[in-house]
């Protein structure tokens, strides 16, 4: 730091551990000659400096830069309050209910989507959708907060943000009920088997892909959109696959029937004759 002689006032609370007073002593001071500190009693970090004690603020502010002089006469200890507005149990409750709340309905979704394929044979174009764009978000949600509660409790040394146990408790329920918004009844066991083991590889590598595009509770997000993405762009290309089969198979019986009608007809008139 460059040496400057304007006269300086520093200012620093004696509880501030944010940027603590003797940081300023070490660092600041001395390359401050005509520099002066006034550590505040009892005082931590704060943003607002004039809300408290003001006339106090106001006196050593203003004399300092009337005088060049310090007084801080007008300032009183201050008091400190350490009661939080909420404790971390009220806090661990409340995530613990949100938590149970959403894996809970995350699973009595895939069980009643299940049923409604099995019973119904399967979803409208326009539950579909739904089912395929926006509700997933609150399937890997849900999945995410049951993953979290059986690892806390399970495995307490496992981080509830480590990339594994996001990518796996997101995908597999995101994957799972995207292919049964997408699945029908009808279809045979191997297209149905196809689908879902689609549906849900897309799933699990979106939700990885989707963490590690950002940091905090953002990667939870990120992870879900990225589940969805990728469940999604399987099951479209896997629709264009079967789509393409279904032309050729039409072509093939079309051709097949022009070559048979093709030699009736040459019998017939070989008959004529």
């Amino acid at each position: 730091m460059r040496t400057s002689k304007v006269e300086t006032l520093l200012v620093g609370g004696e509880l501030d551990f944010s940027t603590p007073p003797q940081i300023m002593s070490k660092e600041l001071l001395p390359y401050l000659p005509n520099g002066q500190q006034v550590v505040l009693p009892g005082m931590a970090h704060t943003g607002t400096f004039f809300g408290v004690q003001p006339a106090a603020s106001s006196r050593l502010i203003n004399t300092f830069f009337d005088t060049g002089k310090v007084d801080d006469s007008l300032y009183q200890p201050q008091t400190l309050d350490f009661t939080t507005a909420n404790s971390f149990g009220k806090i661990a409750k409340v995530f613990l209910g949100l938590a149970l709340a959403l894996a809970t309905v995350t699973v009595l979704t895939l069980l009643w989507m299940t049923w409604w394929v099995r019973k119904r044979g399967g979803f409208g174009r326009k539950a579909s959708a739904v089912l395929r764009s926006a509700y997933p978000i609150i399937l890997g949600l849900g999945g995410w907060f049951l993953g979290a509660l059986i690892v806390l409790a399970t495995m307490p040394g496992v981080p509830i943000d480590d990339e594994l146990l996001v990518a796996l408790s997101v995908g597999l329920p995101v994957g799972i009920g995207i292919y049964l918004a997408w699945a029908q009844r009808d279809w045979s066991a191997q297209s149905k088997g196809v689908g879902l083991a689609a549906s849900v590889a897309g799933a699990l590598v979106g939700a990885w892909l989707g963490f590690h595009a950002t940091v905090g509770f953002m990667a939870m997000v990120t992870a879900t959109l990225g589940a969805v993405a990728g469940a999604n762009l399987m099951l479209i290309l896997l629709d264009m696959v079967r789509a393409g089969l279904a032309e050729d198979h039409v072509a093939s019986d079309t051709a097949a029937d022009i070559r048979s009608n093709v030699r009736l007809e040459a019998s017939t008139g070989a008959g004529r004759r």
